[in-house]
């Protein structure tokens, strides 16, 4: 068994990930190591994003280290080519190519983002990425900014933990205006269009973190609620924000339409204890502000930066730790618990699948 989990496996296959931001992937190739495996990403001269296993079958060289011809990529150890759909089309030193084809996974680019199905291919389904209208990305009336990438040397569970139980804002991200609403909210769970959220309930007080948010003519007096909820759309991404700000009892004058920020959370496995972390925002005010979009970019790198650094922490001791002491689990573990719950339901429905 491995953390939290009580199976061995505990990366689930069955879903679209995000592989990269789309202007990631160029006529440069480039590795990604995702769920265990190496892949080479690049894009045909037509501009179709191209995934695929990133391992020469010779020598067991680097393909990302080859170059591109064509539509093709060529190892640069011994000069093997390999088309866009994996088939290899030539080996130099015997002047034919094989009846072999090497991996390759479907890829999605769906705006700002490429996805990564890796998993069995009866059951990828487009249809299966999460939905943006939900979020407002490539949505009329709404902005994205602030696309930002992070490496964690920790599990990806403790990375959707993380995300799910925000009492730890006031003390690890103890700069943040305001997180002292976060020690002790009123929690519950609903389902809403589909997908689990956490909604969190507190009160708020105006401070200059939403003066910067949402410009001084928004600003207001006295005591109001905020409901903050996070959307959980499966392992592979969390949708958090700055929730729906109300007046208490028509006391506070808060004005009705403060605008929405949602900040996505793109959580794609690279082994069983690393993690790529991807993240970006949207908006349905401020519509091209760079001012804005600095400030998010340069709040949200800190943010996740202070992440890392508790995560990592976490991971060294993890094993060992869970081996001497039962985890102590109390109620703001109420989502973190809901989805570990929910993965293990798919790990265990691929393991049957496998057998």
């Amino acid at each position: 068994m491995a953390y939290p989990f009580s199976s061995d496996q505990v990366m689930v296959r069955n879903r679209w990930y995000i592989a990269a931001f789309s202007d990631e992937i160029t006529r440069e190739p480039m590795e990604r190591t995702i769920l265990g495996k190496a892949v080479v990403f690049y894009r045909t001269e037509a501009g179709k994003p191209v995934a695929m296993y990133g391992i020469c079958p010779h020598r067991y060289f680097p393909l990302a280290q080859g170059r591109l011809e064509g539509d093709a990529i060529v190892c640069g150890y011994h000069g093997f080519k390999f088309d866009f759909d994996g088939k290899c089309i030539e080996i130099p030193s015997q002047g034919t190519g094989a009846g072999f084809c090497q991996p390759s996974y479907r890829i999605e680019e769906r705006g700002s983002l490429c996805w990564i199905w890796m998993g069995d291919e009866d059951q990828c389904d487009p249809a299966l990425i999460p939905p943006y209208e939900d979020f407002g990305l490539d949505q009329p009336g709404w902005y994205d900014s602030s696309y930002n990438y992070c490496h964690i040397d920790g599990r990806p569970q403790l990375l959707i933990d993380n995300l799910m139980d925000l009492t730890h804002l006031p003390y690890v991200h103890h700069h943040i205006k305001g997180a002292e609403g976060m020690k002790n909210p009123k929690l519950h769970q609903e389902e809403r269009n589909g997908f689990l959220n956490v909604v969190r309930e507190m009160p708020l007080y105006w401070n200059p973190f939403h003066e910067l948010i949402y410009g001084k003519d928004a600003a207001f007096e006295g005591e109001a609620r905020v409901e903050n909820a996070t959307a959980v759309y499966g392992p592979e991404l969390i949708r958090t924000g700055l929730g729906t700000i109300q007046s208490i009892d028509g006391d506070t004058n808060v004005p009705p339409e403060l605008g929405t920020i949602h900040i996505l959370h793109g959580i794609t496995p690279e082994t069983e204890t690393t993690v790529h972390y991807f993240g970006f925002s949207t908006r349905n005010f401020r519509l091209g502000d760079k001012g804005l979009d600095e400030f998010q970019l340069n709040s949200d790198v800190k943010i996740r930066g202070q992440d890392k650094v508790a995560i990592e922490a976490v991971e060294k001791r993890l094993d060992r730790s869970a081996e001497l002491q039962q985890e102590l689990l109390v109620k703001s573990d109420l989502g973190a618990v809901t989805v570990r719950k929910m993965i293990q339901k798919m790990l265990d429905a691929e393991a049957r699948e496998d057998a």
